[in-house]
């Protein structure tokens, strides 16, 4: 004879279990709804920072279009995504990790300050190196053939291949 599961057991004192009355459970899967407004909230600002970009037309495409053209994809997909939270049931809120979103954070910005002074494969190097710490750290010799490889690609596409002046070293 097969067990029921504990959530189809009633408690013993006759009363409902918790998130199972009336009303309860609007919010369906937290997680997505909390993903979902994070990614509108990103694409809103994003829009708002570009408000004043020329974006031209499909026939004559301005320096606005694609970051406007990004910017509504993701407040679009946000909407699905929360409008999913909201719909479907899905994983609950877990503890933040804070280590890997703070460097990954101290990272990127390390990159944009250092870009224009230290060039792109140092600013490249230091990515890599910060950003190795805000997780399970790798050994000496894969980190130094990520970060190479990685500085190597991003002057190829960069410099070489679309031909951006950018400062390659110090």
């Amino acid at each position: 004879m097969p067990s029921a599961h504990l959530s189809d057991q009633p408690l013993r004192d006759g009363a409902a279990r918790p998130g199972t009355g009336p009303g309860a459970g609007r919010i369906r899967a937290p997680q997505d709804l909390t993903a979902g407004l994070l990614m509108m909230g990103i694409g809103l600002a994003a829009l708002w920072i570009g408000r004043d970009w020329n974006t031209g037309t499909l026939a004559y495409v301005q320096s606005g279009f694609f970051p406007r053209l990004i910017s509504g994809l993701l407040v679009l997909f946000g909407l699905v995504t929360a409008g999913r939270g909201l719909l479907l049931h899905g994983a609950s809120l877990s503890n933040w990790a804070w280590r890997p979103l703070a460097g990954v954070t101290v990272a990127v910005l390390a990159f944009a300050a250092m870009l224009e002074t230290l060039g792109l494969v140092p600013a490249v190097l230091l990515l890599v190196g910060l950003g190795n710490l805000a997780g399970q750290p790798l050994r000496a010799g894969p980190l130094a053939v990520l970060g190479g490889a990685l500085a190597l690609g991003s002057v190829a596409i960069f410099v070489w291949g679309l031909g951006l002046p950018m400062k390659v070293w110090p």
